[in-house]
């Protein structure tokens, strides 16, 4: 998910936050720092929008996206009816993506 570039710099900018140079860790603790920050990464990017396609279908609530020409960008909560086979709050509507709904404020 995230490449090789995009995590050396988030573990060099992470040890740069903790006033240390980079140039002089030792190699393994570069290493460490660098499967560190390859798993926050992961799990963020995990949380992001995803193709309806995987879309949970089993009542779960989520985020759903859909683009309209001219009208805009569209988010909205929802959960799939599994009986009729749509979703409950917009059934005519065509999301494109889906997200897992984010934990609320302060819960982390």
């Amino acid at each position: 998910m995230i490449s090789e570039e995009q995590l050396e710099a988030a573990a060099r900018s992470y040890y740069d936050y903790c006033d240390g140079s980079w140039e002089t860790l030792n190699p393994m603790a570069q290493s460490l720092y660098r499967t560190r920050m390859r798993l926050a990464l992961n799990t963020f990017v995990a949380t992001l929008w995803r193709d309806i396609a995987s879309a949970p279908k089993d009542g779960t609530a989520v985020l759903l996206f859909n683009h309209i020409d001219g009208r805009g960008d569209y988010t909205w909560l929802d959960r799939w009816d599994p009986e009729y086979g749509r979703w409950i709050a917009a059934p005519k509507a065509r999301a494109t993506h889906w997200m897992p709904i984010p934990p609320p404020p302060g819960s982390s």
